[in-house]
């Protein structure tokens, strides 16, 4: 007969994970950049302050037919993406932006004549930045309503959507 002692007890343990926080958007900064070498993505960004909304940018794909008469049901590949080259950022009204953003159209202006591309960094603390090469909107007149803050809202071009990348975070100026 076996004792207690013959006995193996195996006891196993779930380890507990480190459950990480989500995000949030405190701290995101919206930056901007003209190329100091065509084609190279600047390493440094200077930041506007006040932004108070960034589209975002859905990467759609063209759906292509490759369907043939043997199909029964229609067969499709992907396509060329499409951002749909829009682009939206919203800002807090004030003089101190129309000189922020005064500055980025004239360095983007002379950029492109230059040949080198604008790019934002939307930095996202503890995330990352996303890049995209874009041709900045001039400043509209905007929507008014009584009671209501000066909300400027820039439409602009994307000229190359770049993604998420390593953070870089932008500076003031």
């Amino acid at each position: 007969m076996k004792g207690l002692r013959d006995f193996e007890v195996l006891f196993v343990f779930q380890k507990k994970e480190e459950k990480k926080m989500d995000l949030s958007t405190i701290g995101v900064k919206f930056g901007w950049a003209v190329e100091e070498t065509a084609g190279t993505k600047p390493k440094a960004f200077t930041w506007i302050k006040r932004c108070s909304k960034i589209a975002g940018i859905n990467v759609t794909k063209d759906k292509i037919d490759v369907s043939c008469f043997e199909d029964k049901i229609k067969q499709y590949i992907a396509g060329v993406g499409d951002t749909g080259g829009d682009w939206n950022l919203n800002f807090n009204g004030s003089t101190d932006f129309v000189t922020a953003w005064d500055a980025l159209l004239d360095a983007s202006l002379e950029g492109k004549a230059a040949g080198k591309a604008t790019w934002a960094d939307i930095y996202i603390p503890g995330f990352g930045s996303y890049f995209i090469k874009f041709e900045p909107g001039e400043i509209p007149m905007p929507d008014l309503e009584p009671g209501s803050k000066l909300d400027i809202q820039i439409s602009n071009v994307i000229n190359e959507y770049d993604g998420l990348g390593e953070s870089i975070e932008p500076v003031a100026a």
